[in-house]
């Protein structure tokens, strides 16, 4: 693996991992908490959401297809919590997210496609926590 460690600036940045995928859910938390980031990873979309509050996380990775609790539904039960939170949307299936790309013209912003190399989700966390104060109203207004 790369030394892609960054503490400085990760520190006491909390991040929530919501994948139905045990594998890649274990990958991705190992490798943030390698990079500093303090980690809650749920392969269950209704334990996630029954254990998150407002302001307890910086940032969210959700994935869009999973049983229980499909990732539009949680984001949009998310956001009416806390809706200040970043959520980074991850897929395998592009054509998933057609209908969110109608008329939102930065969703590519917050969508990670798996497979994700790391590097790719290191850099997609890093942009999206270093414009907290950038709004999406608009992916709100239309969800």
């Amino acid at each position: 693996m790369v030394d892609t460690k960054n503490d400085n600036n990760n520190k006491n940045k909390k991040i929530m991992i919501i994948d139905d995928d045990k594998d890649i859910t274990n990958l991705f938390s190992i490798f943030l908490e390698y990079n500093g980031y303090i980690v809650n990873a749920y392969i269950n979309p209704v334990e996630a959401f029954n254990n998150f509050t407002k302001n307890s996380h910086d940032l969210i990775i959700l994935d869009l297809k999973m049983p229980k609790m499909d990732g539009m539904i949680l984001y949009r039960k998310i956001k009416e919590i806390d809706d200040k939170v970043i959520i980074c949307i991850t897929t395998a299936d592009p054509t998933y997210i057609e209908d969110l790309r109608k008329g939102i013209i930065d969703i590519e912003k917050i969508i990670l496609y798996k497979p994700a190399l790391l590097k790719d989700l290191k850099n997609k966390i890093e942009w999206l926590l270093s414009r907290q104060e950038v709004n999406f109203k608009s992916l709100m207004m239309f969800l």
